[in-house]
């Protein structure tokens, strides 16, 4: 009977209840090992741990929306004032139970890179860059995308500054979007690629075309590029990446 309430339920929460139970086990483990050839304390230790990490898992397999079977979407804050609410340890928690749940975990950061002296010597204030920067140092591999027009390259040339000012030793891979001709005169990709090579030592970049016509078809639709336009010359250039 079991079995046969469990087929008529949803895939997403069958696939829910798969990894709860998954979890659970690994959660289950842990305790067991705790509980053999550890010290009282390191075992207590351990074994809270796992509960921990059940329960938070379990969570964020939940709230984290699902948009094909290969991609989930995490949202955040709703509002924009509501950034305080943003920990920077809390958001290394999420991040890690994300690498567990995950092949490839991509996050979207918000602005202000640059480091707030006064705050910098508080460590119990809030700082509204806290979280870009710890998704920063966390991450394998960065993107620094910029927009393909006069203003859009010169934040990009400025981002990049900061940026290494702010995570020492980050290696970006630059990314420069929405490239058209009619915003740069001339070759517009030749004209790009030289202005960063000069005003920002990067001799390598990577670009996406600008296709409004299928982003807006996309957006629509409430689809992705992938179900949408599976040709776009932008999804084409993203999945290359």
């Amino acid at each position: 009977m079991t079995g046969s309430n469990d087929m008529r339920r949803p895939w997403p929460a069958r696939a829910l209840t798969a990894l709860g139970a998954l979890m659970a086990a690994v959660s289950i483990a842990l305790a067991a090992y705790a509980a053999h050839g550890l010290e009282p304390q390191s075992a207590s230790r351990l074994q809270l741990a796992a509960v921990f990490a059940f329960g938070h898992g379990v969570a964020l397999a939940a709230l984290a929306r699902t948009v094909d079977p290969t991609l989930r979407v995490l949202s955040g804050i709703a509002r924009a004032d509501r950034w305080p609410e943003l920990r920077p340890s809390a958001l290394e928690v999420v991040l890690e139970l994300c690498r567990s749940l995950a092949t490839t975990t991509v996050v979207d950061c918000g602005f202000a890179l640059e480091q707030d002296e006064e705050l910098a010597y508080d460590t119990a204030a809030p700082r509204r860059n806290g979280a870009t920067l710890t998704a920063l140092e966390s991450a394998d591999t960065v993107y620094a995308v910029g927009t393909a027009d006069p203003v859009g390259l010169q934040r990009l040339v400025r981002g990049l500054s900061e940026l290494k000012e702010a995570v020492p030793g980050v290696q970006p891979v630059v990314v420069v979007n929405r490239l058209r001709a009619s915003a740069i005169p001339g070759n517009a990709e030749q004209e790009v690629r030289a202005a960063l090579l000069r005003y920002a030592g990067v001799d390598h970049v990577l670009f996406v075309p600008h296709d409004v016509d299928a982003l807006d078809r996309a957006l629509a639709a409430g689809r992705t590029l992938a179900e949408a336009v599976p040709s776009s010359p932008v999804r084409l250039a993203v999945a290359a990446m």
